[in-house]
């Protein structure tokens, strides 16, 4: 279904029947709404992965069609210069917290969400604690110390 109504904004990734890559950032929220529309009510996970030698950060994006059990895997590139995609949240409200987390953790901005701020790490925490380039400062945050 993806492969047909999107050929242009879309490509199935190689060695999966699932799995695809979305060719534009502009795309991803009509793919969404799309999808949505389509039984894909669930949206399951968002997360990234950070491919710092390349210069940007890959969001994968997990759907889910209870009707039909299908799952539907989107990865769309951001760049590391520019870190910002559209929200995903007018389609699904669980994006919320995913996305929330994704920018606590890699500093991807997602524009014209409802609330972005940091969920897990405290307001003030300086960097993006999952970016391959996070220089750890240990005089700065402690975390548990040691007993013995």
């Amino acid at each position: 279904m993806v492969q047909q109504k999107f050929s242009q904004m879309v490509e199935l990734l190689p060695d999966t029947d699932c799995e695809y890559r979305v060719m534009s950032l502009q795309a991803l929220l009509p793919i969404c709404q799309e999808l949505k529309a389509a039984g894909y009510a669930f949206l399951a996970d968002i997360t990234a992965v950070d491919y710092l030698n390349e210069g940007y950060f890959r969001l994968l994006y997990q759907v889910c069609n209870y009707q039909n059990g299908d799952i539907i895997v989107l990865k769309v590139d951001v760049s590391r210069d520019e870190p910002l995609v559209e929200s995903v949240c007018p389609v699904w409200a669980a994006a919320n917290w995913l996305e929330r987390e994704v920018y606590d953790m890699f500093g991807i901005v997602f524009k014209n969400h409802p609330r972005l701020e940091r969920i897990l790490m405290w307001e003030g925490f300086e960097g993006w604690p999952l970016r391959k380039d996070f220089v750890h400062q240990p005089t700065k945050y402690q975390g548990r110390r040691r007993l013995d």
